[in-house]
């Protein structure tokens, strides 16, 4: 019996989370592009969830999500601890006036569980809702997790200009276990790693603050992480 992947399996499954992860209805070729794939065997695998229900076309025969989704989307919250136990900590505790976000890598991107704009203390559907792929080098929560692989790992993924502007960040993360971004616009995002490196908190659009003012924001956003990592025990 064979103990390799199956890469059919493999390439389906992230068809379909390339596919959610547009949030818009997109055309075969396109979504192909983004995974680079080829795209006869992008439509296949298309064809194929679209006979159980997890993809559909549109008149113009782009694909969206099928109906299927809302089963499996039920199944996958109720399948994740994190999301169960972090949840009722950001809707209690979340600040308002910042963003605060939860997010995960996945093929060096980050997937946003939760994602809440500053003014609007976040109701949870406006937080999930703000849920989308973002590439893991311009992402605070995106450093923060590539920072526990290698350096060898990580060049070979990414552009010189891409790792230029991740070095020193990565070695901040791995030296603190917390990382500071201060971007050139007097923005300062920070994230803070959560769940064995496997998903981070952050706090972003946190704007030219001073010193006294940034080491209150990041006493706030640990014991939010604590919060967190003590209820997912």
């Amino acid at each position: 019996m064979s103990s390799q992947p199956n890469q059919s399996l493999i390439d389906g499954i992230r068809c379909l989370q390339y596919l959610v992860s547009s949030g818009k209805a997109i055309g075969c070729r396109e979504l192909a592009r983004q995974m680079g794939m080829n795209s006869t065997r992008v439509n296949r695998l298309l064809m194929t969830m679209a006979a159980v229900g997890l993809t559909m076309q549109d008149e113009q025969r782009r694909y969206l999500p099928g109906p299927g989704i809302h089963a499996l989307a039920a199944q996958a919250i109720r399948g994740s601890s994190l999301f169960a136990q972090a949840l009722p900590q950001l809707e209690a505790h979340a600040p308002s006036d910042i963003v605060v976000a939860l997010g995960v890598l996945w093929e060096d991107q980050v997937i946003y569980i939760w994602h809440s704009e500053p003014g609007e203390r976040a109701t949870t559907s406006q937080a999930l809702s703000g849920y989308r792929m973002l590439p893991a080098w311009q992402s605070v929560i995106g450093v923060a997790l590539l920072a526990a692989e290698s350096d060898e790992a990580l060049k070979i993924r990414f552009s010189p200009e891409q790792w230029q502007q991740m070095a020193p960040l990565l070695t901040e993360q791995r030296a603190q276990n917390f990382l500071i971004w201060r971007h050139d616009d007097g923005e300062v995002a920070m994230a803070q790693t959560l769940d064995n490196n496997r998903a981070a908190l952050a706090f972003a659009r946190v704007m030219q603050p001073d010193e006294t003012q940034l080491a209150q924001r990041k006493r706030a956003l640990q014991a939010l992480a604590q919060r967190i990592a003590t209820f997912s025990d």
